[in-house]
Protein backbone atom coordinates (compact mmCIF):
# COMPACT_ATOMS: atom_id res chain seq x y z
CA UNK A 1 0.00 0.00 0.00
CA UNK A 2 1.64 3.29 -1.29
CA UNK A 3 1.98 5.91 1.57
CA UNK A 4 0.51 8.93 2.48
CA UNK A 5 3.33 11.29 1.08
CA UNK A 6 2.97 8.63 -2.07
CA UNK A 7 -0.44 9.34 -2.57
CA UNK A 8 -0.12 12.87 -2.38
CA UNK A 9 2.88 13.33 -5.09
CA UNK A 10 0.30 11.33 -7.19
CA UNK A 11 -2.57 12.95 -6.76
CA UNK A 12 -4.35 14.80 -10.19
CA UNK A 13 -4.07 18.83 -9.85
CA UNK A 14 -6.41 21.31 -11.00
CA UNK A 15 -3.95 23.03 -12.68
CA UNK A 16 -1.78 20.07 -14.45
CA UNK A 17 0.56 17.91 -13.04
CA UNK A 18 3.81 19.25 -11.63
CA UNK A 19 5.44 16.36 -13.11
CA UNK A 20 7.73 17.89 -16.81
CA UNK A 21 7.19 21.32 -15.97
CA UNK A 22 9.89 23.80 -14.96
CA UNK A 23 10.94 23.41 -11.21
CA UNK A 24 9.02 19.86 -10.32
CA UNK A 25 11.81 18.47 -7.70
CA UNK A 26 11.50 22.07 -6.02
CA UNK A 27 7.26 22.13 -5.95
CA UNK A 28 7.20 18.39 -5.31
CA UNK A 29 9.29 18.32 -2.04
CA UNK A 30 7.12 20.71 -0.41
CA UNK A 31 4.19 17.92 -0.37
CA UNK A 32 4.55 16.44 2.90
CA UNK A 33 1.98 13.89 4.49
CA UNK A 34 1.08 12.10 7.97
CA UNK A 35 0.61 15.46 9.87
CA UNK A 36 -1.72 15.21 12.52
CA UNK A 37 -3.74 18.60 14.00
CA UNK A 38 -6.25 18.69 16.27
CA UNK A 39 -9.37 19.22 14.83
CA UNK A 40 -8.31 18.76 10.58
CA UNK A 41 -7.51 15.57 9.09
CA UNK A 42 -5.94 16.23 5.70
CA UNK A 43 -1.74 17.04 4.36
CA UNK A 44 0.13 20.02 5.09
CA UNK A 45 1.95 21.67 2.34
CA UNK A 46 5.39 23.02 4.08
CA UNK A 47 6.45 26.40 2.38
CA UNK A 48 9.83 27.73 4.57
CA UNK A 49 8.24 28.36 7.84
CA UNK A 50 4.93 27.88 6.89
CA UNK A 51 2.40 24.71 6.98
CA UNK A 52 0.00 25.04 4.87
CA UNK A 53 -2.90 22.60 4.97
CA UNK A 54 -4.49 21.40 1.92
CA UNK A 55 -7.77 19.27 1.05
CA UNK A 56 -8.74 16.93 -1.49
CA UNK A 57 -9.78 18.73 -4.65
CA UNK A 58 -13.06 19.67 -5.14
CA UNK A 59 -15.64 18.14 -8.30
CA UNK A 60 -17.32 21.10 -10.54
CA UNK A 61 -20.51 20.36 -8.47
CA UNK A 62 -19.40 20.91 -5.12
CA UNK A 63 -17.48 24.01 -6.28
CA UNK A 64 -20.75 24.76 -7.58
CA UNK A 65 -22.20 24.72 -5.20
CA UNK A 66 -20.26 26.44 -2.34
CA UNK A 67 -20.43 29.04 -4.56
CA UNK A 68 -24.24 29.52 -4.95
CA UNK A 69 -24.07 29.32 -0.63
CA UNK A 70 -21.73 31.91 -0.71
CA UNK A 71 -23.57 34.34 -3.73
CA UNK A 72 -26.47 33.95 -1.83
CA UNK A 73 -24.89 34.55 1.15
CA UNK A 74 -24.18 38.17 -0.09
CA UNK A 75 -27.50 38.66 -1.34
CA UNK A 76 -28.62 38.32 2.24
CA UNK A 77 -26.00 40.49 3.49
CA UNK A 78 -27.14 43.60 1.49
CA UNK A 79 -30.42 43.26 2.63
CA UNK A 80 -29.37 42.88 6.43
CA UNK A 81 -26.70 44.93 7.02
CA UNK A 82 -27.99 48.21 7.52
CA UNK A 83 -31.16 46.72 9.61
CA UNK A 84 -28.48 46.22 12.24
CA UNK A 85 -27.66 49.12 14.28
CA UNK A 86 -24.23 48.01 13.79
CA UNK A 87 -24.78 48.12 9.79
CA UNK A 88 -26.57 51.47 10.04
CA UNK A 89 -23.83 53.20 12.09
CA UNK A 90 -21.46 51.92 9.96
CA UNK A 91 -22.47 52.72 6.73
CA UNK A 92 -22.97 56.42 8.11
CA UNK A 93 -19.42 56.73 9.37
CA UNK A 94 -18.30 55.99 6.06
CA UNK A 95 -20.37 58.23 4.22
CA UNK A 96 -19.40 61.24 6.51
CA UNK A 97 -15.68 60.28 5.91
CA UNK A 98 -15.82 60.24 2.07
CA UNK A 99 -18.20 63.20 2.18
CA UNK A 100 -15.53 65.14 4.46
CA UNK A 101 -13.03 63.57 1.93
CA UNK A 102 -10.83 61.68 4.42
CA UNK A 103 -11.60 58.58 2.64
CA UNK A 104 -12.39 57.66 -1.23
CA UNK A 105 -14.60 55.16 -2.22
CA UNK A 106 -14.94 54.91 -6.10
CA UNK A 107 -18.24 52.76 -6.40
CA UNK A 108 -19.92 55.72 -4.54
CA UNK A 109 -18.72 58.64 -7.33
CA UNK A 110 -21.99 58.88 -9.15
CA UNK A 111 -23.73 60.16 -5.68
CA UNK A 112 -21.41 62.08 -4.33
CA UNK A 113 -23.78 64.91 -5.01
CA UNK A 114 -26.74 64.05 -3.06
CA UNK A 115 -24.13 62.01 -0.20
CA UNK A 116 -24.49 65.00 2.38
CA UNK A 117 -28.49 65.17 2.07
CA UNK A 118 -28.96 61.40 2.30
CA UNK A 119 -26.39 61.30 5.01
CA UNK A 120 -28.39 63.84 7.14
CA UNK A 121 -31.75 61.62 6.12
CA UNK A 122 -30.74 58.53 7.72
CA UNK A 123 -29.22 60.19 10.70
CA UNK A 124 -32.91 61.59 11.33
CA UNK A 125 -34.59 58.19 10.50
CA UNK A 126 -31.99 56.63 13.55
CA UNK A 127 -32.97 59.51 15.98
CA UNK A 128 -36.39 59.22 15.29
CA UNK A 129 -36.49 55.49 15.56
CA UNK A 130 -34.48 56.11 19.08
CA UNK A 131 -37.00 58.76 20.74
CA UNK A 132 -39.93 56.40 19.17
CA UNK A 133 -38.60 52.62 20.81
CA UNK A 134 -39.92 53.12 23.56
CA UNK A 135 -43.20 53.88 23.39
CA UNK A 136 -43.75 52.85 19.90
CA UNK A 137 -41.67 49.96 18.59
CA UNK A 138 -43.59 49.33 15.41
CA UNK A 139 -42.90 53.22 13.86
CA UNK A 140 -39.50 52.87 15.44
CA UNK A 141 -38.63 49.62 13.31
CA UNK A 142 -40.43 51.52 9.99
CA UNK A 143 -37.91 54.37 10.81
CA UNK A 144 -34.95 51.95 10.79
CA UNK A 145 -36.17 50.22 7.74
CA UNK A 146 -36.76 53.75 5.79
CA UNK A 147 -33.47 54.72 6.87
CA UNK A 148 -31.94 51.09 5.44
CA UNK A 149 -33.46 51.67 1.99
CA UNK A 150 -31.28 54.89 1.70
CA UNK A 151 -27.90 53.16 2.73
CA UNK A 152 -28.66 49.98 0.62
CA UNK A 153 -28.39 52.47 -2.51
CA UNK A 154 -24.60 53.16 -1.84
CA UNK A 155 -22.89 49.79 -2.84
CA UNK A 156 -20.22 47.87 -1.12
CA UNK A 157 -17.46 45.97 -2.75
CA UNK A 158 -17.69 42.02 -1.68
CA UNK A 159 -14.75 42.08 0.99
CA UNK A 160 -16.03 45.15 2.27
CA UNK A 161 -19.77 43.98 2.72
CA UNK A 162 -18.36 40.51 4.71
CA UNK A 163 -15.77 42.46 6.88
CA UNK A 164 -18.81 44.91 8.12
CA UNK A 165 -20.96 42.08 8.21
CA UNK A 166 -18.19 39.74 10.56
CA UNK A 167 -17.90 42.66 12.44
CA UNK A 168 -21.47 42.91 13.13
CA UNK A 169 -21.58 39.81 13.99
CA UNK A 170 -18.70 39.35 16.48
CA UNK A 171 -19.64 42.68 18.40
CA UNK A 172 -22.03 42.78 21.00
CA UNK A 173 -25.24 44.48 20.37
CA UNK A 174 -25.25 47.94 21.71
CA UNK A 175 -26.93 48.95 25.15
CA UNK A 176 -29.91 51.52 24.25
CA UNK A 177 -33.43 51.85 23.23
CA UNK A 178 -32.69 50.33 19.47
CA UNK A 179 -31.16 47.09 21.13
CA UNK A 180 -34.84 46.39 21.91
CA UNK A 181 -36.19 46.62 18.52
CA UNK A 182 -37.09 42.96 17.41
CA UNK A 183 -36.59 44.08 13.85
CA UNK A 184 -33.03 44.53 14.19
CA UNK A 185 -32.38 42.22 16.54
CA UNK A 186 -33.74 39.32 14.44
CA UNK A 187 -32.02 40.46 11.36
CA UNK A 188 -28.74 40.68 13.79
CA UNK A 189 -29.24 36.75 14.30
CA UNK A 190 -29.91 36.09 10.81
CA UNK A 191 -26.76 38.04 9.87
CA UNK A 192 -24.51 35.72 12.56
CA UNK A 193 -25.81 32.65 10.47
CA UNK A 194 -25.52 33.56 6.86
CA UNK A 195 -21.52 34.65 7.98
CA UNK A 196 -21.49 31.55 9.40
CA UNK A 197 -22.58 29.58 6.21
CA UNK A 198 -20.30 31.71 3.97
CA UNK A 199 -16.82 31.27 6.48
CA UNK A 200 -17.70 27.55 6.15
CA UNK A 201 -18.34 27.81 2.30
CA UNK A 202 -14.88 29.71 1.96
CA UNK A 203 -12.95 28.04 3.74
CA UNK A 204 -14.12 24.61 1.69
CA UNK A 205 -13.07 26.76 -1.35
CA UNK A 206 -9.75 27.82 -0.60
CA UNK A 207 -7.81 25.15 1.47
CA UNK A 208 -8.16 22.69 -1.46
CA UNK A 209 -6.71 25.38 -4.31
CA UNK A 210 -3.53 26.49 -1.89
CA UNK A 211 -1.82 24.85 -4.44
CA UNK A 212 -2.34 27.17 -6.89
CA UNK A 213 -0.75 29.75 -5.48
CA UNK A 214 2.19 27.87 -4.50
CA UNK A 215 2.39 26.80 -8.16
CA UNK A 216 2.47 30.79 -9.16
CA UNK A 217 4.73 31.62 -6.44
CA UNK A 218 7.07 29.44 -7.91
CA UNK A 219 7.10 31.16 -11.31
CA UNK A 220 8.54 34.21 -10.01
CA UNK A 221 11.96 35.03 -8.77
CA UNK A 222 11.31 37.95 -6.36
CA UNK A 223 13.56 40.46 -5.14
CA UNK A 224 13.69 41.54 -2.09
CA UNK A 225 10.85 39.30 -1.02
CA UNK A 226 10.49 36.06 0.60
CA UNK A 227 8.44 33.35 -1.16
CA UNK A 228 6.75 33.44 1.90
CA UNK A 229 5.46 36.74 1.30
CA UNK A 230 4.28 35.91 -2.04
CA UNK A 231 1.83 33.18 -0.46
CA UNK A 232 0.30 35.27 1.71
CA UNK A 233 -0.03 37.97 -1.26
CA UNK A 234 -1.76 34.87 -3.46
CA UNK A 235 -3.93 34.00 -0.38
CA UNK A 236 -5.05 37.78 -0.29
CA UNK A 237 -5.97 37.04 -4.22
CA UNK A 238 -7.57 33.46 -3.42
CA UNK A 239 -9.72 35.63 -0.80
CA UNK A 240 -11.09 37.94 -3.48
CA UNK A 241 -11.50 35.24 -6.35
CA UNK A 242 -13.86 33.13 -3.39
CA UNK A 243 -16.21 36.16 -2.93
CA UNK A 244 -16.77 37.13 -7.13
CA UNK A 245 -16.56 33.34 -8.09
CA UNK A 246 -19.80 33.09 -10.15
CA UNK A 247 -21.13 29.30 -10.42
CA UNK A 248 -23.62 29.98 -12.93
CA UNK A 249 -21.02 30.51 -15.37
CA UNK A 250 -20.34 27.11 -15.68
CA UNK A 251 -16.45 27.43 -15.04
CA UNK A 252 -14.30 26.00 -12.54
CA UNK A 253 -13.09 27.37 -9.55
CA UNK A 254 -9.60 26.66 -10.22
CA UNK A 255 -9.64 28.08 -13.31
CA UNK A 256 -11.10 31.46 -11.82
CA UNK A 257 -8.82 31.98 -8.93
CA UNK A 258 -5.70 31.38 -10.69
CA UNK A 259 -6.10 34.87 -12.46
CA UNK A 260 -6.55 36.76 -9.65
CA UNK A 261 -3.79 34.87 -7.38
CA UNK A 262 -1.47 36.14 -10.29
CA UNK A 263 -2.65 39.33 -9.72
CA UNK A 264 -2.12 39.74 -6.34
CA UNK A 265 1.45 38.00 -6.97
CA UNK A 266 2.26 40.48 -9.36
CA UNK A 267 1.06 43.61 -7.82
CA UNK A 268 3.27 42.84 -4.56
CA UNK A 269 5.75 42.08 -7.05
CA UNK A 270 5.29 45.61 -8.70
CA UNK A 271 4.83 47.40 -4.80
CA UNK A 272 7.81 45.93 -2.48
CA UNK A 273 10.49 44.69 -5.31
CA UNK A 274 12.21 47.87 -5.81
CA UNK A 275 14.02 49.88 -3.10
CA UNK A 276 11.69 53.14 -4.13
CA UNK A 277 8.49 51.92 -4.35
CA UNK A 278 6.69 53.15 -7.42
CA UNK A 279 3.08 53.16 -7.02
CA UNK A 280 1.02 50.93 -10.23
CA UNK A 281 -1.18 53.83 -10.53
CA UNK A 282 2.03 55.93 -11.39
CA UNK A 283 3.85 52.91 -13.89
CA UNK A 284 0.10 52.54 -15.41
CA UNK A 285 0.07 56.31 -16.18
CA UNK A 286 3.29 55.98 -17.61
CA UNK A 287 2.59 53.23 -20.01
CA UNK A 288 -0.31 55.46 -21.15
CA UNK A 289 0.13 57.08 -24.45
CA UNK A 290 -2.32 59.52 -23.66
CA UNK A 291 -0.47 60.31 -20.01
CA UNK A 292 -1.11 63.47 -18.49
CA UNK A 293 2.44 63.12 -16.87
CA UNK A 294 5.22 65.86 -18.14
CA UNK A 295 8.68 65.14 -19.52
CA UNK A 296 10.90 66.08 -16.35
CA UNK A 297 7.95 63.40 -14.33
CA UNK A 298 8.59 60.14 -17.00
CA UNK A 299 12.30 61.24 -16.58
CA UNK A 300 12.10 60.93 -13.45
CA UNK A 301 9.79 58.53 -13.24
CA UNK A 302 12.03 56.28 -15.31
CA UNK A 303 15.16 57.12 -13.66
CA UNK A 304 13.69 55.48 -10.22
CA UNK A 305 12.25 52.48 -11.90
CA UNK A 306 16.45 51.61 -13.62
CA UNK A 307 17.63 48.42 -11.93
CA UNK A 308 19.29 48.63 -8.94
CA UNK A 309 23.48 48.58 -9.33
CA UNK A 310 25.47 45.72 -7.66
CA UNK A 311 27.36 47.01 -4.75
CA UNK A 312 30.05 44.69 -3.80
CA UNK A 313 33.28 44.84 -1.74
CA UNK A 314 35.25 41.27 -2.96
CA UNK A 315 34.79 39.53 -6.15
CA UNK A 316 32.45 37.21 -7.38
CA UNK A 317 34.04 33.87 -5.96
CA UNK A 318 34.46 35.89 -2.43
CA UNK A 319 31.18 35.12 -0.89
CA UNK A 320 32.70 36.04 3.04
CA UNK A 321 33.98 39.62 1.51
CA UNK A 322 31.15 40.28 -0.46
CA UNK A 323 28.23 42.06 2.24
CA UNK A 324 25.81 42.80 -0.41
CA UNK A 325 23.86 40.69 -2.81
CA UNK A 326 22.70 41.88 -6.45
CA UNK A 327 19.72 44.20 -5.87
CA UNK A 328 18.40 44.49 -9.56
CA UNK A 329 16.08 42.78 -11.58
CA UNK A 330 18.48 39.51 -12.70
CA UNK A 331 16.57 36.69 -13.67
CA UNK A 332 13.40 37.89 -14.19
CA UNK A 333 11.36 35.48 -16.72
CA UNK A 334 10.21 36.97 -19.77
CA UNK A 335 6.55 36.48 -18.86
CA UNK A 336 6.91 38.85 -16.11
CA UNK A 337 8.94 41.39 -18.37
CA UNK A 338 6.00 40.93 -20.60
CA UNK A 339 3.04 41.32 -18.34
CA UNK A 340 4.87 44.24 -16.50
CA UNK A 341 5.76 45.84 -19.60
CA UNK A 342 5.41 44.89 -23.30
CA UNK A 343 1.63 44.01 -22.41
CA UNK A 344 0.11 46.81 -20.63
CA UNK A 345 1.42 49.08 -23.37
CA UNK A 346 0.62 46.97 -26.22
CA UNK A 347 -3.53 47.33 -24.40
CA UNK A 348 -2.92 50.82 -23.90
CA UNK A 349 -2.19 51.21 -27.49
CA UNK A 350 -4.85 49.40 -28.79
CA UNK A 351 -7.25 51.34 -26.35
CA UNK A 352 -6.93 53.94 -28.31
CA UNK A 353 -8.33 52.63 -31.62
CA UNK A 354 -11.80 52.17 -29.67
CA UNK A 355 -14.54 54.99 -29.66
CA UNK A 356 -14.64 56.66 -26.50
CA UNK A 357 -17.42 54.61 -25.01
CA UNK A 358 -16.27 51.91 -25.44
CA UNK A 359 -12.50 52.52 -24.00
CA UNK A 360 -14.67 53.57 -20.78
CA UNK A 361 -16.18 50.45 -20.78
CA UNK A 362 -13.26 48.00 -21.59
CA UNK A 363 -11.41 50.30 -18.42
CA UNK A 364 -14.08 49.88 -16.11
CA UNK A 365 -15.02 46.20 -16.99
CA UNK A 366 -11.21 45.03 -16.23
CA UNK A 367 -10.11 47.70 -13.88
CA UNK A 368 -7.75 49.52 -16.63
CA UNK A 369 -5.51 52.53 -16.10
CA UNK A 370 -6.56 52.75 -12.01
CA UNK A 371 -10.34 52.37 -12.54
CA UNK A 372 -11.82 49.80 -9.95
CA UNK A 373 -13.44 46.88 -11.70
CA UNK A 374 -17.10 46.85 -11.76
CA UNK A 375 -19.78 44.82 -13.25
CA UNK A 376 -22.11 44.99 -16.08
CA UNK A 377 -24.96 46.39 -13.62
CA UNK A 378 -22.77 49.64 -12.37
CA UNK A 379 -21.16 50.32 -15.95
CA UNK A 380 -24.47 50.44 -17.09
CA UNK A 381 -26.31 52.17 -14.23
CA UNK A 382 -23.02 55.46 -14.36
CA UNK A 383 -23.69 55.38 -18.16
CA UNK A 384 -27.58 55.72 -18.37
CA UNK A 385 -27.23 51.76 -20.36
CA UNK A 386 -29.07 48.66 -20.01
CA UNK A 387 -26.92 46.02 -18.87
CA UNK A 388 -27.53 44.35 -21.85
CA UNK A 389 -25.99 46.93 -24.21
CA UNK A 390 -22.77 47.26 -21.94
CA UNK A 391 -22.05 43.65 -22.56
CA UNK A 392 -22.47 44.04 -26.59
CA UNK A 393 -20.36 46.96 -26.36
CA UNK A 394 -17.71 45.05 -24.32
CA UNK A 395 -17.99 41.75 -26.67
CA UNK A 396 -17.51 44.70 -29.85
CA UNK A 397 -14.93 46.61 -28.22
CA UNK A 398 -13.01 43.25 -27.31
CA UNK A 399 -13.42 41.81 -31.01
CA UNK A 400 -11.36 45.16 -32.76
CA UNK A 401 -9.15 44.78 -29.43
CA UNK A 402 -8.14 41.59 -31.09
CA UNK A 403 -6.96 42.11 -33.99
CA UNK A 404 -4.58 44.48 -33.21
CA UNK A 405 -1.13 43.78 -34.68
CA UNK A 406 0.98 44.58 -31.59
CA UNK A 407 -1.43 42.67 -28.93
CA UNK A 408 -1.32 39.70 -31.09
CA UNK A 409 2.66 39.57 -31.50
CA UNK A 410 2.97 40.02 -27.80
CA UNK A 411 0.64 37.21 -26.80
CA UNK A 412 2.56 35.21 -29.57
CA UNK A 413 5.75 35.90 -27.89
CA UNK A 414 4.06 35.04 -24.25
CA UNK A 415 3.02 31.77 -25.82
CA UNK A 416 6.25 30.50 -27.60
CA UNK A 417 8.16 31.57 -23.98
CA UNK A 418 5.45 29.51 -22.12
CA UNK A 419 5.63 26.52 -24.42
CA UNK A 420 9.74 26.83 -24.15
CA UNK A 421 9.46 26.72 -20.70
CA UNK A 422 7.24 23.44 -20.32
Amino acid sequence: MKSKLESEKTRPSAVGSLRGRKGAREKAALFTGGAKREGYQGSVLSLMDLEIPSRRLLTRSEERSLGQKIQSGFRRLKKLLPETVFGYRRYLQQMAEMHAGSTVSTAWFSLRDRMGDDILSATRQLEMSSRLAPRSPKRAEKAILHGAQILNQYRLDPETRFQWSRQAASNPPEPGPLSQLERPEKALRILKRTVRIMEEARDRLVLPNFRLILKEAFRYQPVGMKRSDLFQEGILGLHRAVFRFDPTRLTRFSTYATYWIRQAIRKALIDRSRLIRVPQAVQEELRNPETHLSKEEVQRVNRIMRETVSISSGDDDDEERRPFDMLGDRGVPVSEKLHTGAIPTAVSHALVSLDAREREVIRRRFGLAGEQVQTLEEIGSSLHLSRERIRQIEAEALKRMARNQNLQEVYDTLEAESTSAD
